[in-house]
């Protein structure tokens, strides 16, 4: 099945391994220095980092596995995931972390991530990836009837 899959949905995979990797490490980190979270009092809680860190590692190893089952949902769930992803990024960022001076940078590095994503997601060879599923299923399924 790997020989089968075009670059892109290999860096699709990637893409997503890379937020899943971060939200684990978010969690690893929340629980490893939560004291000091608190004790410094941190404007993003232990608890919340723990858990959407926990939420990010899972659904990226759901995410994976859509794709690698060649999930036709998949593209939806991998584009909905970016999009989220990228809101909550920006949420923390602009109401609980300090002002940065590197926001031109920050926002074409969320959109030139986004537009990856999307031309990615939208490459016929990555449509061609995920429907080739469906109809080789449903050709088995009348093969076994028939």
């Amino acid at each position: 099945m790997p020989a089968n899959r075009p670059f892109g949905v290999t860096l699709l995979l990637w893409l997503v391994l890379i937020p899943s990797a971060w939200g684990a490490a978010r969690v690893a980190a929340a629980l490893r220095w939560w004291d000091a979270l608190i004790e410094f009092d941190s404007r993003l809680s232990p608890p919340y980092l723990a858990l959407t860190g926990a939420i990010w590692a899972v659904a990226g190893i759901a995410l994976c596995w859509s794709i690698i089952r060649r999930s036709e949902a998949a593209r939806l769930r991998v584009a909905s995931a970016a999009g989220v992803w990228q809101m909550q990024w920006w949420v923390e960022r602009v109401f609980f972390q300090s002002e940065r001076a590197n926001l031109p940078f920050a926002l074409v590095a969320s959109a030139v991530i986004l537009l990856i994503v999307m031309i990615i997601l939208f490459h016929k060879s990555t449509i061609r990836y995920f429907s080739m599923s469906e109809e080789h299923e449903q050709a088995d399924q009348s093969s076994k009837t028939a």
